[in-house]
């Protein structure tokens, strides 16, 4: 190919890439739906999280492909699930998961638009055991969890031998700029101020609270008064009608349980650091949005805000993520193009759509490998079609899958939950097993995966609880 050639087709890509939308992609790690506009906790104050769902269309039934944040991340950045890729746990280290030609080494959503012609820029956490360095070309801090108390912990030590966990909860330290999230705020603001506008960019900004440990500023614990705060619905024989092998497979002896916090006089105290974590992470996304509409950029950026998984407190026995129940595995999901008024949509969707989605947004080339379905109908409004439920997995050969209306679970064993979202929110009568109830699990065993790979080289061979690291020690 001659050197004029290559001018010409390079000259060509840029040309079209300056008719594209911009992208705005910020993640936040484990939040769940207690933001204003999904009203899952009366108390929520997200005042930018909420303006911003006035601006596009908001998903009421959004949900991770996997309740842990590296097999999450994996999973959406990559456009496959973990039953493809086997990436059913947190990497492990070197060489890491981008190393992987198959399924993610140039083939990541940052990649897609930087080979298209855009600017990528990232900051804070966006994947999990894959660099940033590896996904932008332009790149700030990784983020992290931020200052700690030294070796002190506030409310929550871990007894036993699973104690690795930053759990904990409490006013530190003194000021938000201490915060990797303010940092990684401040980073995104000065880099929508001076982006080019002969070219199209893809930002993507990463945001670690509410993920744990639960320390923020006492201003942020003041706008939660403890003794004022309305704390979780839990039903105290709620595993009565579990099956055993999904309370072992749920069993996390490194995290708090309600029954502890309750006895303990800490469970308002860890629902109200929660909140205050929520309130400042909604901070620091106004930060960023308030950047992009000050900027000239505004009328030509989508923006998708989303959460890698969902959060329990309390409920189910647990504080933690790593469940297939609904509090692990719903997550906001916020798609804001401009022009488009503001929409709410109970679609049961999965955070496997957003590759798709955004590059049919974005004009970009479709890729066949993707298995998300891209939402840009539903955005302009259009009935959904093709998706009866949309899936989660933890660990090989565990699975839940949402409709519209219920959420069905089968474990490797074959034991199952169903539970009805219109009659039981809170997932407490498991109906799987009723006669009555048969052809609509059989529905949801159809669109079970067919395979479930082998794990990925590059992951833990289980999640962190007793119970998997114990059966497959026995079960290689």
């Amino acid at each position: 190919m001659t050197r004029r050639l290559l001018l010409t087709l390079w000259l060509t890509v840029l040309c079209a890439a300056a008719d594209k939308p911009n992208v705005l992609f910020i993640a936040i790690d484990d939040l769940n739906d207690w933001i204003g506009c999904m009203k899952g906790h009366p108390q929520a104050q997200t005042p930018n999280l909420d303006r911003l769902a006035t601006k596009g269309t908001l998903f009421l039934n959004a949900h991770c492909n996997a309740p842990i944040c590296g097999p999450s991340r994996a999973s959406l950045l990559s456009g496959r699930y973990p039953h493809t890729t086997g990436v059913y746990n947190q990497p492990k280290g070197k060489p890491g998961l981008y190393a992987d030609k198959r399924f993610f080494r140039g083939k990541m959503l940052p990649e897609a638009f930087s080979q298209a012609g855009y600017a990528t820029y990232g900051v804070g956490k966006v994947g999990h055991g894959i660099k940033l360095e590896d996904l932008f070309q332009v790149f700030g801090t990784k983020g992290g969890s931020g200052p700690k108390p030294g070796t002190k912990r506030f409310h929550y030590t871990p007894q036993g031998p699973y104690t690795g966990t930053q759990t904990d909860w409490g006013a530190f330290p003194d000021r938000d700029e201490l915060m990797p999230d303010h940092q990684t705020a401040d980073w995104a603001v000065e880099h929508l101020e001076k982006m080019d506008e002969d070219k199209p960019f893809f930002l993507a900004v990463g945001f670690n609270r509410p993920h744990v440990p639960f320390y923020v500023p006492q201003k942020w614990f003041d706008r939660y008064p403890l003794d004022e705060i309305q704390l979780p619905a839990i039903r105290k024989n709620d595993f009565n009608d579990i099956p055993e092998t999904s309370r072992a497979m749920h069993e996390l002896p490194r995290y708090p349980t309600w029954n502890v916090l309750e006895q303990d006089g800490q469970f308002g105290r860890c629902v109200q650091a929660y909140l205050a974590c929520i309130t400042f992470v909604d901070h620091q996304v106004g930060r960023v949005l308030d950047a992009l509409e000050a900027g000239p950029h505004a009328k030509n950026t989508i923006i998708v805000l989303f959460s890698d998984h969902g959060y329990h407190l309390g409920e189910k026995d647990r504080v933690s993520k790593h469940s297939l129940w609904e509090e692990s595995t719903r997550v906001p999901l916020i798609i804001a193009k401009p022009g488009h008024e503001a929409r709410r949509s109970r679609h049961p969707v999965g955070l496997i759509d957003l590759y798709p989605t955004l590059l049919e947004l974005c004009k970009l080339p479709p890729r066949p490998e993707l298995e998300g379905q891209s939402l840009a109908a539903i955005i302009d409004g259009d009935e959904p079609k093709g998706r009866f439920a949309t899936l989660t997995t933890y660990a090989r050969g565990n699975h839940a899958l949402r409709s519209t209306r219920y959420r069905y679970i089968r474990c490797e064993d074959g034991s199952e939950e169903l539970y009805d979202h219109d009659k039981d929110p809170m997932e407490w009568t498991n109906l799987a097993g009723h006669p009555e109830y048969a052809d609509l699990v059989k529905r949801f065993k159809a669109e079970l995966p067919k395979v479930d790979v082998p794990y990925h080289p590059n992951v833990g061979r289980a999640p962190i609880n007793a119970w998997f690291k114990a059966h497959y020690q026995r079960n290689p």
